[in-house]
């Protein structure tokens, strides 16, 4: 089945980021597939968007569930437009006590997957002439203590991104990446005081820049981005 309609493949789509780039497209009209391990947190948000949407549980660092989440849209759809790509984890340990396990699910899930689903849905995307968003971090070109796994995850993300940015052009496809500083979400749950997570940046303001960004005029390359708030939310904090 194929329409008129635009189709985005959002991943880590039940929650945070990725829910409140989905709640910015769909209020625009496109069509969003959430991707996510937990179904439940999927449909839920699934059924609070502007426009139809479909929960698709998944773990993309699985062996063939990045082609599998690839067919089932297009089966259902008929193409691919955007693949936003928020899912990831953050753990924290300093760089002599990263453990292999640490250091390889981290990997998996903030760079490995991105590669696979990107792979898989390379062509449907230059089809489309469509876009990719990469949900990278500040992390990514700023050092912070016990970052070690997650700041070269996403590192690596930014480096992919510049690489994606290139092969994709002559294919029409447009790579965006978005190196976002502290975002109020539930990763800061148990981790963050009320009275600091009230100065991060709001994650639907964050889903709304996407949202921007995705419909600029596609004669515009945009290079990485980064965004912070406005003041820091661990310094000048009142109690």
């Amino acid at each position: 089945m194929s329409t008129d309609t635009p189709v985005a493949i959002v991943t880590g789509g039940g929650s945070g980021i990725g829910a409140a780039c989905a709640a910015a497209l769909s209020a625009r009209g496109t069509r969003c597939v959430l991707v996510g391990r937990r179904e439940d947190r999927l449909r839920d948000t699934a059924s609070g968007l502007a426009s139809p949407a479909t929960a698709l549980a998944a773990d993309l660092s699985g062996e063939g569930e990045p082609e599998r989440v690839v067919e089932q849209t297009l089966a259902a759809h008929g193409r691919i437009d955007v693949i936003v790509h928020s899912a990831g984890v953050f753990e924290k340990a300093a760089a002599g006590d990263v453990a292999p396990g640490h250091w390889h699910r981290v990997m998996d899930v903030n760079l490995g997957a991105v590669m696979a689903l990107t792979r898989a849905g390379w062509e449907a995307l230059g089809e489309s002439g469509g876009q990719i968003v990469l949900i990278s971090s500040v992390a990514a070109v700023q050092a912070f203590e016990g970052n070690a796994a997650y700041a070269a995850s996403k590192g690596g993300m930014n480096a992919l991104g510049e690489v994606l940015r290139l092969e994709g052009r002559d294919r029409g496809i447009r790579v965006i990446t978005l190196c976002p500083a502290q975002i109020d979400t539930e990763l800061w749950d148990q981790r963050a005081p009320d009275h600091v997570r009230a100065r991060m940046m709001p994650a639907s303001g964050v889903g709304e820049l996407v949202a921007d960004l995705v419909s600029t005029d596609r004669r515009i390359d945009i290079g990485p981005v980064v965004i912070r708030p406005v003041h820091d939310p661990w310094q000048d904090t009142p109690p």
